[in-house]
Parts: structure tokens; sequence; C-alpha cells
């Protein structure tokens, strides 16, 4: 049907197999290296955005808390103020 399969083709096919299996190795570990870069990358964005987060954002209680503690103390100078006229 398909003739003699003599040696030279059983090289061939192995060969063939072997260059497919190593041409699918690469291209597996080019895609786990951009993935891995990507998460990497992505890693790096998410720190940098907790870090600023940290360090920019301030609650809205906390903010309301020091402006009544500001708008306290400038009661008291006035109070002071006006005490000091009387």
């Amino acid at each position: 049907m398909f003739g003699k399969v003599t040696p030279e083709l059983i090289i061939a096919v192995l060969s063939s197999g072997a260059g497919a299996f190593a041409g699918l190795s690469k291209a597996l570990a080019n895609f786990n290296r951009k993935i891995e870069k990507r998460f990497e990358t992505i890693e790096r964005d998410l720190d940098s955005f907790q870090d600023r987060v940290i360090r920019d954002y301030v609650l809205k209680e906390d903010f309301l808390r020091e402006m009544q503690a500001v708008h306290n103390k400038l009661d008291r100078i006035l109070d002071h103020i006006l005490s000091k006229n009387n």
C-alpha cells in the first residue's frame, strides 16, 4: 500500500517529530516568559498603587475628625479673643 518502509523514511519521520517537538517546546517557553513578564508588571503596578494609596489617600472620617479638631481650636481662639475684649 505505502511501499517499503526504509531506514531513511524512519529517520525522516523521527527527525520531523523531534523538530516539531523542539519547536513546540520553544514556543511554550516563550509563552511562559511572556506570561511571567506580564504578571511581574501587574505585581509591580499593584505594589506601586498600594504605596500611593497608603501615602496619599485620607479616609473621609479621618478628614472630618481633623477638621472638627481645627474648628474646635479656632472656636477656642475666638472665645479667647472675645473674652479679652470684654
